[in-house]
């Protein structure tokens, strides 16, 4: 009976705990690089990550077609959670955990990670992952003309510190050094 239950289209429709594990393999950098971004400090990034994949094995289950969105939306939740980004918040990186990271990161990601914590969650969900305006408020908790401002107050600094064309090559399916991923 337990056979047939595992071979049936409904039970294999759902991602599985393999199905997770598998996706942390297969996306490491890129799900690393996205902590990296929103926690911007290498502790902080690896906790972050590491809560992630512990979080997904014990996820509600999801349709196999979503296990990479959702990789991707547990490490963002866990980011804010830890990170706690908010409006009022002018918190920047600390210099110790920039300095470290200078000499390894494309300039535009260096440049990402010096904006102040709620640009660079706005600014990393809403360009880089794409989040509507919308969904940025409703998990930032804060308002869409919040978002709007930080937005465009992140674009405004990275375009007066970095060249346009180095964010086109910094997007999720590149190394923090700028190199495409294999695929």
């Amino acid at each position: 009976m337990r056979d047939l239950e595992n071979s049936s289209p409904i039970a294999t429709a759902y991602a599985t705990r393999a199905d997770f594990c598998r996706t942390f393999a297969q996306e490491m950098k890129s799900l690393y690089l996205l902590s990296l971004l929103l926690m911007a400090g290498q502790n902080s990034a690896e906790q972050c990550f590491e809560s992630s994949l512990a979080d997904c094995m014990d996820m509600r289950p999801v349709s196999k077609e979503w296990t990479h969105l959702w990789t991707r939306r547990i490490v963002l939740q866990n980011a804010i959670r830890m990170a706690r980004p908010a409006v009022n918040n002018t918190d920047k990186a600390s210099q110790s955990n920039l300095s470290s990271l200078a000499s390894e990161l494309n300039p535009a990601l260096f440049a990402v990670l010096r904006l102040n914590t709620f640009d660079r969650f706005v600014f990393v969900m809403s360009v880089l992952e794409g989040y509507s305006d919308h969904e940025c408020s409703m998990l930032l908790r804060c308002s869409q003309r919040d978002v709007f401002a930080a937005k465009a107050k992140a674009l405004e600094h990275l375009a007066t510190t970095s060249e346009p064309q180095e964010f086109l090559r910094a997007g999720p399916q590149f190394t923090a050094t700028g190199r495409r991923l294999a695929t």
